[in-house]
């Protein structure tokens, strides 16, 4: 009965997909942006010699770890940064890193402790966007990765010719390829201090309760371990760098790690709870790290790998000065709907949490830059819930957004962001409950089409031009 169900389902995305094939003679359209660099990646663990040490994850590897620090502290081994994006999902990076494992190869597995990576899930519209221009990689894919992937074709066949007829130059930002040096690490100089409010991204909070651990992921480390094992290499797990700020619940790192070592393929190297982190080392998320950070986590993977391997020499890398957090600051923009607007006080700053009966009663509101002198900063969970609204402008006082800061008000369409580059930390759910389409100016269509955070919504992202 499955098999019959596969085929049924293959045959009718047939048609679909066979039109959609034509987009793979077209330039590749998201070749510069933060996930073209996935070819590169990949290119990288297939063309260097062993023996290696492979960093496997999403981008708190990519943000974490420099190869250039880890091969000093590391003579005798080569280091690949094979981090990419939490969006994408951890069980495909097992997936394209498998075939690719030589003799000799030590994997550091280091997801990001959240519930989506540390499950099955997969996200073929961002693999798409990194296998644009080098479909080599669908070759690689498990069964159910692929056919997820083929069924994404279509839409990502109209979303990359809209790309490529708006294509605009992209705007200076950490999220491009260019932020990436010849060894595939991560190098921006646009990272250096902590950008959050408050220091931390609220909308990202980490646990360590057992429920985040999903049983299909463990099941895939398991058979990915083994798989290694088999080729002669080995593989070893880590935690990635954590927020101090973003950690909530009873639960240590510690038991949690506890839960981890319950399935017997995994190896945990280091003390987790080394990986939680003062704030000043991290940038824009809860597992970004700052330059400066970026050089502390490399010292920590190398003590850490220098410990399972036997090696007593001390580390050579230079642990740098913290930068400071910044403290919260007002921008001055349009404030005539501030009294329609509830807030709440948060880490200095108010943040957007509901509507006064006038503001519920209204067509179109803008977010207000500052109500009484403080400055406003976020927009919380169903903060228009209830209304009547069918237009929100948002201003660039805005810094962070909650999942959910839409549901639950139906007749909204239209999400004006005026902010000139994408500069506002949203998370994987920023559009749940609501079928609005997000508007940006056309100058900055690409760069938020290609965004860290934007990109997953990229199809539903639209030039000003175009508004109704």
């Amino acid at each position: 009965m499955k098999r019959f169900l596969t085929v049924l389902i293959l045959l009718l995305a047939l048609p679909p997909l066979v039109l959609s094939f034509w987009v793979f003679a077209l330039p590749p359209a998201f070749d510069e942006s933060f996930m073209g660099e996935l070819k590169y990646k990949t290119e990288r663990l297939k063309n260097t010699d062993g023996p290696r040490i492979i960093l496997l994850g999403g981008s708190a590897a990519a943000f974490g770890v420099s190869t250039t620090l880890l091969e000093e502290d590391l003579p005798g081994f080569h280091a690949v940064n094979y981090g990419m994006y939490a969006a994408l999902g951890t069980t495909v990076m097992l997936d394209l890193s498998l075939p690719l494992i030589r003799p000799g190869d030590l994997v550091v597995l280091m997801p990001e402790q959240n519930r989506q990576t540390l499950s099955d899930y997969f996200d073929p519209a961002i693999f798409w966007q990194g296998a644009d221009g080098y479909p080599a990689l669908l070759s690689s894919l498990s069964g159910p990765h692929l056919l997820k992937t083929l069924a994404a074709l279509p839409s990502f066949a109209g979303l990359k010719v809209r790309t490529l007829l708006s294509h605009t130059p992209l705007q200076d930002s950490v999220y491009l390829r260019t932020s990436f040096d010849s060894r595939c690490d991560m190098v921006s100089p646009l990272r250096e201090e902590n950008i959050m409010e408050g220091g931390y991204d609220s909308t990202t909070p980490v646990r360590f309760d057992r429920d985040e651990l999903d049983p299909a992921f463990l099941q895939a480390v398991a058979a990915y371990v083994r798989a290694v094992r088999e080729r002669g290499a080995d593989c070893v797990y880590m935690f990635c760098p954590i927020n101090a700020l973003a950690v909530t619940g009873e639960n240590t790192a510690e038991s949690f790690c506890e839960v981890l070592l319950e399935t017997p393929e995994i190896e945990v190297i280091g003390r987790p709870g080394d990986s939680i982190m003062d704030p000043g080392w991290f940038y824009d998320t809860n597992f970004h790290l700052n330059a400066a950070g970026q050089s502390v986590y490399t010292r920590l993977v190398s003590e850490n790998l220098k410990a399972y391997l036997g090696d007593s020499r001390p580390s050579a890398i230079s642990l740098p000065v913290m930068p400071k957090l910044r403290s919260a600051s007002g921008f001055a923009g349009d404030d005539r709907d501030a009294d329609c607007f509830v807030f709440e006080e948060t880490d200095g700053s108010l943040a957007v949490s509901g509507l006064t009966d006038a503001g519920l009663a209204k067509a179109s509101l803008t977010v207000p830059s500052s109500f009484r002198g403080q400055p406003v900063t976020r927009i919380l969970e169903g903060a228009f819930a209830g209304s009547g609204l069918k237009e929100i402008v948002i201003q660039e006082n805005i810094r962070l957004i909650h999942d959910g800061a839409f549901r639950d008000a139906p007749q909204l369409s239209v999400i004006r962001l005026l902010q000139e580059r994408p500069a506002c930390t949203v998370g994987q759910n920023l559009l749940y409950g609501t079928d609005a389409r997000i508007y940006v100016s056309d100058a900055a269509l690409s760069a938020y089409r290609t965004d860290y955070f934007f990109s997953p919504f990229a199809n539903r992202i639209l030039p000003e031009s175009s508004l109704p």
